[in-house]
């Protein structure tokens, strides 16, 4: 239990930055006025969209070891001289795990951070540029700390999110080791071994983190924005 335990949060501290960076980076990006915005939001968002399951095994065809299209695309461009077995790997695999992860929560994150973004008084910018402010210290001094309580929520969110990850990883490499989340180790502890003993032992702890969680959230949220 001690090691997928540590896998799991070695993975999402990894994997939840990611997602915050992606997210924030994103946001700023589409808060901006530009020709094709709303296509592009649209692009960003289209990966929340697509179902876990449907998720998994596209990135798993993506991904596959005799005609997935990665292997494709970096053979005729003449980087890998032969295909890859990504997801035998388990350092690969791990990391593409990762990447599932980050594809399907960063469009939701970088949603709650856009409109935290629209939420600012524009006379707050207009004040800071007739002062002289470039736009680093607008971002530093206006824009993060009057998010920044959205921001925490995403990531309490993202950490939420990575305790109910399942059906993607599962459809992408099964119960493999490398790639084994707490919510599929309980899984394969109570259904595959039959060890329902410690599988419940688990499954209480993972909503023990949850309730904590969840705590932190409804308490982020009361607190709120403060302009």
């Amino acid at each position: 239990m001690i090691q997928p335990l540590m896998q799991h949060f070695w993975d999402i501290d990894k994997a939840g930055v990611a997602v915050m960076g992606l997210a924030l980076t994103f946001a700023l990006v589409l808060n901006e006025t530009f020709k094709g915005r709303a296509i592009l939001r649209t692009l960003v968002i289209l990966p929340w969209a697509i179902p876990p399951v449907v998720n998994g095994f596209m990135w798993k065809w993506i991904l596959d070891g005799q005609f997935g299209a990665l292997n494709g695309i970096l053979y005729q461009l003449g980087i890998i001289a032969e295909y890859q077995s990504w997801l035998k790997d388990p350092f690969t695999a791990l990391n593409f795990a990762s990447l599932t992860f980050i594809w399907r929560f960063t469009p939701f994150v970088t949603l709650i951070l856009l409109g935290a973004l629209q939420s600012i008084p524009g006379e707050l910018y207009e004040a800071a540029k007739v002062d002289g402010a470039g736009a680093l210290m607008r971002f530093l001094y206006i824009t993060f700390p009057l998010i920044k309580p959205i921001f925490w929520i995403g990531l309490i969110l993202v950490g939420i999110f990575s305790f109910t990850v399942f059906d993607e990883i599962y459809a992408l490499t099964g119960l493999d080791s490398s790639t084994k989340t707490l919510m599929m180790y309980a899984y394969e502890t109570i259904f595959e071994k039959g060890r329902f003993g410690l599988g419940s032992a688990l499954a209480y702890f993972i909503a023990i983190i949850l309730f904590l969680l969840t705590s932190l959230y409804v308490r982020s949220i009361r607190r709120g924005p403060e302009y």
